[in-house]
């Protein structure tokens, strides 16, 4: 029923039931999986410099950035990990530039994917989300594919 799947994970527990969901799906129908986390967070955006601190900022915005880029090859390295252990093959995207959302709208239609799956809550702040929405909420209203959101 689904050939291409698109899994979108950080670190919650709702997002490792999606890619265990996508794993269900990925032995059921022989699909293609393409897994991938997104380090693009407004903190690691931000100019922290301080007043009078010429500068000051960059090394702070640099190691948050880094930090970010580290932890998601991780994430992605433990998910291989889980797909390898069910005999699947998957490909793994960290993306950099780009919020969430945006890569799985833009991706849905350029790549054809007949099947999105993501965790229902991330790792996100109440201020974020009361600001910004959630991830799945703006995936279920501007992507023409299938939403399946997992908790």
């Amino acid at each position: 029923m689904y050939k291409k799947i698109l899994v979108g994970i950080d670190d919650s527990e709702d997002a490792k039931h999606a890619a265990e969901k996508a794993i269900e799906f990925a032995k059921r129908d022989n699909s293609s999986v393409v897994v991938f986390h997104s380090v693009f967070h407004h903190l690691s955006e931000m100019d922290l410099s301080f007043s009078g601190l010429a500068g000051a900022g960059a090394p702070v915005n640099f190691t948050i950035h880094q930090d970010y880029i580290k932890a998601g090859s991780q994430l992605l390295e433990k998910t291989e990990k889980l797909f390898k252990e069910s005999n699947l093959e998957v490909d793994t995207r960290l993306i950099y530039d780009i919020h969430p959302e945006d890569y799985i709208e833009k991706q849905a239609k350029e790549e054809n994917f007949d099947l999105v799956i993501l965790g229902c809550k991330g790792k996100h702040s109440k201020i974020e989300r009361v600001f910004m929405g959630t991830v799945p909420s703006s995936v279920i209203n501007n992507t023409d594919c299938d939403v399946l959101i997992v908790r």
